[in-house]
């Protein structure tokens, strides 16, 4: 039966029964493989710059989402990050969590984007309180997201 031809009965539909299995290796990208160096390495956030818009985004991204041009300029984020949106979730995908998991999304001064992660406190947690990161040990860092342990109050 060819594929442009209508089918009239739903028992003439071909399908798989099975499964297919499939590899892939996700990567970061190369200014997602850069933010993750900077944050093994040396335990600090790189933002990327548009030279066009003066926009600036973390993490790190290799086009510039507003002109649609190549960053190439980064930098390193200093000071602490502050609390745009919070949750706290009290249940995981096995049913009642041990303890409540505060979670959100901490923006920097001056760039746009975020990080979702973890805080460290989660009874006084307020919109705009600053907060910075707490990172594993060096040796301890792999370059993923998971090198960053939690935010906490600053």
């Amino acid at each position: 039966m060819p594929i442009l031809e209508k089918i009239s009965q739903p028992l003439q539909a071909r399908h798989w029964t099975d499964s297919i299995p499939l590899e892939y290796h996700y990567t970061a990208g190369v200014a997602g493989e850069e933010f993750r160096r900077e944050l093994k390495e040396n335990g600090r956030f790189l933002a990327s710059k548009c030279a066009k818009c003066k926009n600036t985004y973390v993490p790190a991204r290799m086009f510039c989402p507003s002109c649609f041009i190549e960053m190439k300029e980064t930098r390193t984020l200093e000071g602490p990050g502050y609390v745009y949106s919070f949750t706290t979730v009290n249940r995981n995908r096995t049913g009642d969590a041990a303890e409540p998991v505060t979670l959100a999304l901490v923006k920097f001064d001056g760039a746009k984007g975020g990080i979702v992660h973890r805080l460290d406190s989660s009874d006084s947690v307020t919109f705009g309180m600053k907060v910075v990161p707490v990172l594993k040990g060096p040796s301890e860092r792999t370059g993923a997201l998971t090198d960053i342990i939690s935010f906490k109050p600053a």
